[in-house]
């Protein structure tokens, strides 16, 4: 079933246990319960919403207006604002949860300060020199890794977390940190887009690998690692993905973005279009099949070259990948036989994918999509379906939901929250059975 509520400009958030759902409009935010959509709480905050963070636990939401340099603390089972932090003149641009429910870290602006909030002690401390926002932060056990930046040189502090005590610091050999990603203990570090280049530390600041991709082209577009951080995939601008091994740190394979990758085992959906909508038609064979390429404009900053997404599956066994040249393709990559497993064409680029959360024995791993359309497309390893969704955009005129700009699971895997313009709707699969 699917149920449309209000909501604006695709701010909705399931709660970490999946119980709840948050939504923010304008200044408002109103969290609902996951089953019946009943209103648990409504929260008037002092300004535009433009950032919604649930604890952890599940307990606390934080809402951060950034152009007033303000976040407020609320609890839901009080409906009231439990504190307000302000940044006052240093300003605000991103805001992260501590794991242990109990921190939040909030960047000031130009990178001046990270501002470490104790709710327990109700005190502030400060980290100088930060890097990234929170794309440079990231979390391991009980320590904290934060990427700062200090005469025109990277470097890397280790924190424990529960008191902030300083555990390493350490410059890393790159020309411009771009992110960082804890792989099975040690600390992946990419370089710049300029400088197609990764790193390996351990936490103790030794260097255990340093490798130069290729030279004389762009870097690194994307980074995504498995849940089980056996592998790591780098996207790149050359349109190749590469599969790192995080045992000894080598390029595993890598997998270029053609025809030539569609292998007889290759099962290739193609959408169709109809007056009452669209559906998969399976392709026997690669021959006479072309990609639509989409031709790059070098006058906009944003070339649509490399691959630019990519995700692995809950256990690892898939990855999916998006060339950016080719926005409408779908890349399904089998972590078994690294082949290419499934390809999908679409009739428009994609804008969002996100595989099922929840890996269960009993049921195919489950891959949604969409294409900022009214369809929502489903893939896994029995099919592939395109699912019209009510209420939504078309030709002729403009539905409550309009066209879907993004999606996101529920923690259990039996719901799709679908993200509109103003608007957001629930699309439940209470039994996976039904789709295949």
């Amino acid at each position: 079933g699917i149920n449309a509520e209000y909501g604006t400009k695709s701010q909705c958030y399931f709660s970490p246990n999946g119980r709840l759902i948050a939504n923010a409009s304008q200044f408002r935010l109103v969290v609902r319960e996951f089953e019946t959509l009943q209103i648990v709480a409504v929260l008037t905050c002092i300004d535009s919403i433009d950032k919604v963070l649930w604890a952890p636990n599940s307990q606390i939401i934080l809402t951060s207006c950034f152009k007033r340099g303000v976040s407020q603390l609320w609890t839901i089972q009080n409906s009231v604002c439990a504190s307000k932090l302000d940044e006052g003149s240093s300003g605000l641009t991103d805001a992260v949860w501590c794991p242990d429910s109990k921190q939040i870290l909030t960047w000031s602006e130009f990178g001046v300060r990270i501002n470490v909030w104790s709710l327990n002690h109700k005190r502030v401390s400060y980290i100088q020199n930060p890097k990234l926002n929170s794309d440079g932060c990231a979390f391991y056990k009980k320590m904290a890794i934060i990427c700062e930046r200090r005469d025109r040189e990277d470097y890397i502090s280790v924190f424990q977390y529960s008191d902030w005590s300083l555990l390493c610091n350490f410059k890393v050999s790159t020309e411009d940190l771009a992110r960082i990603s804890i792989v099975n203990g040690a600390l992946l570090v990419c370089d710049s887009h300029f400088t197609p280049r990764y790193l390996v530390y351990d936490l103790h600041g030794n260097c255990l690998t340093k490798t130069d991709i290729y030279s004389g082209r762009l870097g690194l577009k994307c980074l995504t690692v498995s849940n089980s951080e056996q592998f790591a995939a780098m996207g790149c601008y050359d349109g190749t993905c590469k599969l790192l091994n995080s045992v000894t740190w080598s390029v595993l394979k890598e997998w270029k973005h053609s025809v030539d990758a569609v292998v007889n085992e290759t099962i290739l959906y193609v959408e169709e279009k109809s007056e009452s909508g669209s559906r998969f038609s399976i392709k026997q064979s690669k021959d006479g099949l072309e990609l639509p390429l989409v031709k790059a404009n070098h006058d906009d900053p944003y070339l649509l070259v490399g691959v630019g997404l990519a995700s692995f599956s809950a256990s690892g066994r898939y990855l999916a990948t998006r060339l950016d040249s080719v926005p409408s393709v779908i890349w399904v990559w089998d972590m078994q036989d690294l082949s290419l497993c499934s390809l999908l064409v679409f009739c428009a680029p994609v804008v969002t994918l996100c595989w099922d959360p929840l890996f269960s024995k009993d049921k195919d791993e489950t891959l949604a999509m969409c294409c900022n359309t009214d369809h929502v497309y489903i893939w896994s390893g029995s099919g592939a379906l395109a699912l019209k969704v009510p209420n939504c955009e078309t030709l002729n005129g403009a539905g409550e939901l309009g066209p879907i700009r993004n999606m996101a699971w529920s923690c259990k895997g039996n719901c799709l929250i679908l993200k509109g313009d103003y608007h957001f709707c629930l699309s439940y699969f209470p039994d996976y059975g039904l789709l295949y």
